[in-house]
């Protein structure tokens, strides 16, 4: 996972290049998708991300506010700590989250995800290619 530094900002720069026809999606447009989400209230705790060059998605917990505190190309994760927008592919919101538990003694549970109110409120923002898939809400950064 990319670093908070320019150096790796610079190599995700080409990792992308090589990888894509074309942006979708910047830094900017991710930042107001997850602000956005955060503002609403949504009850959506977890999306699936696929980074560009990495062939399986990622599960982590929806980015919030504080996620969004460093520098305008990067967000923090709990799961990897600072990742560069701009090496986000896509982004599904799962219609059904799996929420493991800490302890390896007590199964995880499932919590139903209200999507349709994800898909309004990115709807909201504008022009986000973004869709409604039996999966969830997809919304795509590149073309690959």
């Amino acid at each position: 996972m990319p670093k908070h530094d320019r150096l790796d900002l610079s190599r995700e720069n080409r990792l992308v290049a090589a990888n894509t026809r074309g942006a979708l999606m910047s830094d900017t447009k991710w930042r107001n998708v997850f602000s956005a989400l955060d503002a609403s209230g949504s009850d959506v705790v977890q999306c699936a991300i696929k980074f560009v060059g990495i062939d399986e998605e990622k599960i982590i917990r929806r980015p919030g506010s504080a996620a969004l505190r460093l520098s305008r190309p990067w967000i923090d994760t709990v799961e990897f700590g600072p990742v560069a927008l701009r090496s986000i592919e896509w982004v599904l919101f799962p219609r059904v989250a799996n929420i493991a538990s800490t302890d390896p003694t007590i199964p995880g549970k499932q919590y139903v995800q209200d999507i349709d109110a994800a898909a309004e409120t990115i709807t909201n923002l504008g022009h986000y290619p973004s869709e409604l898939t039996t999966r969830g809400l997809l919304i795509t950064g590149y073309l690959v």
